[in-house]
């Protein structure tokens, strides 16, 4: 088996395609000392503005269902009522499946960036960092989240906010509010930390993790996968996606693969996916989710697509970024984890408020909501993420996992 995965490899480019690609990606650095064929401040570019790009997707993700539906967007298209809606809404939500696999990947790539000599010693200091930086800030969000929903709770305990919760309040056992802050055996109140706390989770396992990459790199991939698409927890893990795409950023950083892709490349990638998208989004008039033998053929079917959309997307990503454009939106990427921490319920609140003012539930207005909802929710996070990084940094830096605004990767 080659060391080199298929979406690296280079075909041949036409004379203006390797002007642009030049262009965007020149440096004054010497080739020997690019990283992974990009150069560092090209990379620095790139994970910055894919992180507040990929966490603004997750807020779509997170967007769940149309008030007047019951039904959730990742079931696909209602073919009952409100078809376009559902179905626009659908595919933008398939769309940023590729969200979770890539910030991974990144997370991986990132705790990975060592001289196989240092590998222990830079293990163990970042296996301790993670904790600041993942796991402390977990708590602390979900901490204030308890209190504030508690106090909401005692003075409207009939508000639908409630059916929100994956939690039912009052707490009627201990653990449940254990679990609510840690999110040691249930998601947290603050249900987004779940990505959060399987990174933690997959630091600490990070030597075994390097012992695979050192002695068998493929094997270590297989299972991993093999677990990624069973949906094998492993008794640890919220959903085995996670340590999985961590995996493959580390070993693609580790055996230093060439991540740039030509643009054709990328581009036909981007629009299949978009394309894979649209078709899961259809999936209702086709797969009956009641029989579990069609369940289980479409569940592998949305797993692999979105390999798809890490070539595709990685494949634009890096390019946008280096433009003048890319760059003044990368330097937000300083608060991508502020936005991720903030955005729910805060999400739920903006969706409540903003349905009482939509003067028709038809499917135009229904698309106005959505769009309005995840704008408003990225605005009031972004700003208020801004004004606490200006105001009270030291409170920033611990709610952001100890990352500073505009601070370099």
């Amino acid at each position: 088996m080659t060391d080199i995965p298929a979406f690296a490899i280079e075909s041949t480019m036409s004379p203006a395609e390797k002007n642009v690609e030049a262009a965007a990606l020149s440096t004054s650095l010497p080739v020997t000392e690019l990283i992974c064929g990009l150069s560092p401040q090209a990379l620095s570019r790139a994970i910055g503005f894919a992180r507040i790009l990929l966490i603004i997707g997750l807020v779509f993700v997170h967007y769940d269902a149309f008030p007047n539906i019951k039904m959730s967007l990742t079931e696909g298209i209602d073919i009952y009522q409100h078809r376009t809606a559902t179905f626009l809404a659908s595919t933008v939500l398939y769309f940023f499946y590729s969200v979770v696999p890539l910030l991974s990947m990144v997370s991986g790539w990132l705790f990975f960036s060592f001289k196989p000599q240092d590998a222990w010693k830079a293990i163990k200091r970042r296996m301790k960092k993670r904790f600041i930086s993942l796991y402390l800030p977990l708590v602390a969000w979900n901490l204030f989240y308890v209190i504030c929903i508690y106090a909401f709770f005692l003075m409207d305990p009939q508000s639908g906010f409630f059916s929100n919760l994956e939690f039912k309040l009052p707490f009627s056992h201990g653990l449940d509010f254990i679990n609510a802050i840690f999110g040691i055996t249930h998601r947290p109140i603050g249900f987004q930390f779940w990505f959060v706390r399987d990174l933690f989770v997959t630091a600490l396992i990070s030597p075994f993790l390097w012992l695979a990459i050192r002695y068998a790199p493929w094997l270590g991939a297989l299972v991993l996968c093999a677990m990624w698409l069973r949906h094998s927890h492993a008794f640890i893990f919220w959903r085995p996606d996670v340590p999985f795409f961590f995996y493959l950023g580390a070993l693609i950083r580790q055996k230093n693969f060439n991540v740039t892709i030509p643009l054709r490349v990328a581009v036909a990638f981007l629009c299949g996916y978009i394309v894979l998208a649209g078709m899961r989004a259809l999936a209702p008039y086709v797969f009956d989710t009641q029989i579990h033998s069609q369940w289980l053929e479409l569940d592998i079917a949305t797993s692999l697509m979105r390999l798809v959309g890490v070539v595709g997307c990685w494949g634009i990503l890096y390019r946008l970024a280096q433009m003048p454009r890319g760059m003044a939106i990368g330097n937000y990427g300083g608060l991508a984890f502020f936005l991720h921490s903030a955005h729910w319920p805060l999400l739920v609140i903006v969706k409540m408020g903003l349905w009482l003012l939509v003067p028709a539930a038809n499917d135009f207005w229904m698309l106005i909501h959505y769009m309005l909802s995840v704008a408003v929710t990225v605005a009031i996070g972004l700003s208020l993420g801004r004004f606490l990084a200006l105001k009270t940094p030291r409170f920033f830096s611990l709610m952001n996992g100890g990352r500073l605004l505009g601070e370099g990767h």
